[in-house]
């Protein structure tokens, strides 16, 4: 595990193994801030968590030496990221967003502002073959290809498992703050894999919607999931969504169900059932408050809710996470 602080600039180019080893470093006239956290679970795996506030846009130029899958969730803040001799094509990755990407021996720009914190499980080529040995379709052609980024759709539980895994490192960092560290190396992997799995599912989940939306229908849906999700105490009513973004009720229901594979309400609740587990595991907070802040008024209801979605109590959830 290593975290140390790095300075970010916009002008010599960074190899990725030098970026991970935190052996280069760049000039503070940036006055960027920012630490890069590792945790190296067995040959050919790390959990990286990048955070850092950056007080001016910043540009990193970069040379990818290292040759690995990464499984890429960005909990805090957007970036940009471009490869050379990509026809100058930007890929964005918004706050609440997954990506996959594999750029081997590849050069490109990774662009930051502001607040800034994602979370990577960084997989060699091989051993994605040994976790996902049926790999096939449009994701395998880009792997073999070598040149690879793309979104993924990142969902309550894959969010959910990037910050529990932030989490985790930064109690491995930091164990006087965080108390007793609780977090094997066997838990650490299980909880890669499912960020892995959750990411390679949401890619196949996007790219079989793609053909399904025009990409103002598109662009209109996920409008209506952040107002739907913006306030997790309490969801809008279908019609204000549907005044909101344009759509007929008719259209926001199945679109909510082609795009994102739940009914408008059953997206809500999921939603906040991670919310509050994560909020249960990285807080430590009372059920009660954690029920409260979620806008339950009757502690039987949200339990019941908890259980239905993860098969246990949320107190029996605390016991066995302390």
């Amino acid at each position: 595990m290593n975290a140390s602080p790095l300075k970010a600039t916009s002008e010599p180019e960074v190899t990725i193994s030098n970026l991970i080893a935190e052996l280069h470093v760049m000039r503070p006239d940036t006055g960027a801030d920012c630490s890069l956290l590792r945790a190296t679970l067995q040959e050919g795996l790390d959990i990286l968590v990048w955070r850092g506030q950056f007080r001016q846009p910043t540009t990193m130029h970069l040379h990818d030496d290292w040759g690995r899958i990464n499984f890429s969730c960005s909990l805090q803040g957007d970036s940009q990221f471009s490869l050379k001799g990509d026809r100058g094509r930007e890929h964005v990755l918004k706050q609440g967003s997954g990506c996959i990407s594999y750029t081997p021996n590849c050069q490109g720009t990774s662009s930051y502002a502001g607040q800034f914190e994602s979370v990577t499980v960084s997989l060699s080529p091989e051993l994605l073959a040994n976790w996902v040995p049926d790999l096939t379709g449009n994701l395998q052609q880009q792997l073999d290809s070598g040149r690879l980024c793309t979104h993924c759709d990142c969902n309550a539980e894959m969010r959910a498992t990037a910050q529990v895994l932030s989490h985790a490192l930064s109690s491995l960092t930091h164990p006087q703050q965080a108390g007793e560290n609780r977090h094997a190396p066997l838990w650490l992997l299980g909880q890669s894999m499912i960020l892995v799995s959750l990411a390679v599912a949401g890619h196949a989940d996007t790219v079989s919607q793609q053909d399904t939306f025009s990409q103002a229908d598109r662009q209109k849906l996920l409008r209506a999931k952040d107002l739907l999700l913006a306030d997790l105490s309490q969801a809008p009513t279908i019609a204000m969504l549907s005044r909101e973004t344009g759509l007929s009720v008719l259209k926001l229901k199945r679109g909510f169900r082609q795009l994102f594979n739940n009914s408008i309400y059953g997206l809500f609740q999921a939603e906040r059932m991670h919310e509050a587990r994560r909020r249960l595991f990285v807080t430590g907070a009372p059920v009660m408050v954690v029920a409260t802040d979620l806008g339950y008024a009757n502690a039987s209801h949200f339990s019941a809710a908890f259980q239905k979605q993860f098969g246990v109590t949320p107190s029996a959830f605390k016991r066995l996470n302390i």
